[in-house]
């Protein structure tokens, strides 16, 4: 159904059916959710807040980041908003996981990688958190996954397995074209298929592999941004304008839009706040209604900042104007 709607009509039914309303018997979460960060590192602490930012002005009721304990004080500095938890540990120390595990038993949502690095202790820790959120929460919590997450998929087999676990539509990768294609040799190795094959030399086929092989939607970045959906032989492709320039952090402000919105999804057909109107919608659908709604405020955030900005434009231009665009295309 999804593929044959407009631009237009696809913002229309993600505003209808996957955006709770604001009422005043809602109790704190119910209508904006809880979503949680799961990233930031000595190195690198702006992709975490860019990617927590962009989910609280978005509507997040509760937004979280769990973070290396050397990270945690510079992302406090950037704003009182956000709750930063200095959990995750590097250098082969142990991650206090108790501690993570009890604040994940509270979350709509999750997103996984933006800062993340590459230390062994730390992606160990996230592989611990995906195995949780599948055996502990039946992995009915979506998991928005990119940059050194998606590194992680690309590099584990073990998480490779743990992911076609997940109730069809939970994950959600964001690769890049060059996370894409090393996410796809990963998978084909699995499987002992030629990664060079004609097949995955095409695009749009490559993409329908991954969805369908991880049991994910797939969310490929790039001037056009095209969503492939798991077991489906349509795409999303979502065309509007953005940008002349990227700049990094950008696919940190998509990973919060998305986070957020899948936060929503879950209110509306998990826990089903307020009664649906129409024919239900799938998860799956929800899903890639939430990522489309996601990539088309990132790029209207990020065509307004380089109207203004041109080549200064800077990651906090686009992420600051989250609030503003979500209201201009949902209110």
């Amino acid at each position: 159904m999804l593929s044959r709607l407009s631009h237009k009509e696809l913002i229309a039914l993600a505003k209808q059916r996957c955006i709770p309303p604001l009422l005043p018997t809602f109790y704190k979460g119910q209508s904006g959710g809880r979503v949680c960060i799961i990233g930031g590192c000595e190195d690198y602490t702006g992709a975490p807040y860019f990617s927590a930012n962009a989910t609280a002005l978005m509507g997040c009721d509760l937004t979280h980041v769990i973070c290396e304990r050397s990270a945690a004080s510079v992302i406090k500095s950037y704003t009182p908003n956000l709750m930063v938890h200095p959990y995750l540990r590097d250098n082969g120390q142990k991650s206090e996981m108790d501690k993570i595990k009890s604040l994940l038993s509270r979350m709509f949502a999750l997103v996984i990688g933006p800062g993340l690095g590459r230390d062994p202790a730390m992606l160990a820790s996230v592989k611990e958190i995906i195995q949780y959120v599948l055996t502990e929460r039946k992995g009915m919590v979506p998991i928005v996954i990119d940059a050194d997450g998606l590194f992680l998929i690309s590099q584990d087999a073990e998480v490779r397995q743990m992911l076609k676990k997940f109730p069809t539509g939970r994950i959600v990768l964001t690769p890049n074209v060059v996370e894409f294609k090393r996410i796809s040799d990963a998978i084909a190795k699995d499987l002992n298929i030629d990664a060079d094959s004609v097949t995955l030399r095409d695009n749009a086929k490559m993409g329908h592999f991954i969805s369908d092989t991880l049991n994910c939607v797939l969310v490929q970045k790039g001037r056009e941004d095209v969503i492939f959906s798991p077991n489906n032989d349509f795409v999303l492709t979502n065309k509007q304008t953005g940008s002349n320039k990227r700049v990094g952090g950008q696919g940190d402000t998509l990973t919060g839009t998305i986070g957020c919105m899948l936060s929503y999804s879950v209110s509306m057909h998990d826990l089903k706040v307020t009664d649906p109107q129409g024919e239900p919608l799938s998860w799956v659908d929800c899903a890639l209604l939430s990522c489309y709604s996601g990539t088309t405020i990132t790029r209207e955030c990020s065509r307004l900042a380089f109207a203004e900005k041109a080549r200064a434009m800077q990651t906090s231009d686009l992420n600051d104007r989250v609030g503003l665009v979500y209201a201009k295309i949902f209110e």
